[in-house]
């Protein structure tokens, strides 16, 4: 054992010699890589050509290593296993920071793309939406008051007004503007966000639980966006817990990273797995029609990007869905927190 795998393992030479070897392993794992150098159908007999497994260090805990291994042999006798561990960490932690990135773009191609499509769609919509909902109503004015066609009117109405709220949206969806971006601290934005949504009726039975970070986290960004984003996750949320359960708001920050998180977990139903690769897909919704056009979520990751941020959701055991969001952290002198403060 050299010093880089004394390193890797978290033994000196000595402590190693004291160990069985199937405890640098997880359980099963050791007494499988002795079959495959013994099995003459896996390459060279006594050799294991490069493959991934997970070595278990001192502390307990699971590493993943490119792994080379030969049985030496002495007088045609097996005598000792000799092993090249490669430490895949920092690679698979660059493979994922890729990974992440082509998602990313392939997610902001696709929402650029559909944007300018709903553009097109809106305002081709729009005016012979204008027309019925125009004439609809002059017809309801003229009709008398027990006319029989004056309930189908009004379906008729009920439903283009339904049309005009989509249109209405779509628009919204293809003119995201630039963010007007102000500083401002994360804990206000949060209070500001449930101060204007307190007097719903969606409130009633739900407990909110706000675990804010003692510390004045600064950030630099469009305020009126983010608090749009933050008031349709938790109407989402409450919507999700059907009017009963906890909703958990809670911030901090990354200082070494130097960013900030907004989490917003509820205790409702989940997301179906298979739809979580979907949800932030326009016009992807699973409420029932007329109660959602499956925009909101787009909007929120159109809005999160271009203020430099990042939005990720995941289920949160058997019950119950949590959604992250990331932005830089705003770094300025004592003078301007100062200034803020007093």
């Amino acid at each position: 054992m050299n010093k880089a795998a004394e390193d890797l393992f978290g033994y000196s030479v000595r402590d190693a010699n004291r160990v069985n070897i199937e405890d640098f392993y997880p359980p099963g794992v050791a007494r499988q890589i002795m079959r495959k150098l013994r099995d003459e159908n896996i390459g060279e007999k006594g050799k294991l050509p490069s493959t991934q497994v997970n070595i278990v260090t001192r502390e307990g805990i699971e590493i993943p290593v490119e792994m080379t291994a030969a049985i030496i042999y002495e007088d045609g006798r097996e005598a000792a296993t000799a092993a090249i561990f490669n430490d895949l960490r920092e690679k698979q932690a660059v493979q994922k920071k890729l990974e992440e990135a082509e998602s990313q773009l392939f997610q902001s191609e696709k929402l650029a793309s559909l944007g300018r499509l709903a553009a097109g769609v809106a305002h081709e919509i729009n005016n012979p939406l204008t027309s019925i909902l125009l004439y609809g109503n002059l017809m309801r004015e003229k009709l008398a008051p027990d006319h029989p066609l004056l309930g189908i009117l009004s379906y008729v109405l009920e439903d283009a007004e339904r049309c005009k709220d989509i249109v209405k949206n779509l628009l919204a969806y293809s003119r995201q503007t630039r963010p007007a971006k102000e500083v401002f601290f994360l804990n206000n934005l949060v209070g500001e966000s449930l101060r204007l949504i307190r007097d719903q009726k969606l409130f009633m039975n739900v407990n909110i639980i706000k675990n804010l970070d003692e510390c004045q986290i600064l950030i630099n960004a469009d305020k009126n966006q983010l608090c749009q984003v933050l008031i349709n996750l938790i109407i989402n949320a409450f919507d999700a817990m059907e009017g009963s359960g906890t909703l958990t708001l809670t911030t901090y920050r990354d200082r070494k990273a130097g960013k900030a998180y907004i989490e917003i977990a509820d205790t409702g139903g989940g997301i179906p797995p298979e739809n979580l690769s979907k949800v932030f897909d326009p016009f992807f919704t699973t409420k029932d029609v007329g109660k959602g056009t499956g925009l909101g979520l787009s909007m929120a990751y159109g809005i999160m990007e271009e203020n430099h941020g990042k939005i990720s959701i995941k289920n949160t055991g058997p019950e119950g869905t949590t959604i992250l969001l990331e932005l830089p952290e705003e770094q300025v002198s004592n003078e301007f927190h100062f200034m803020s403060i007093g």
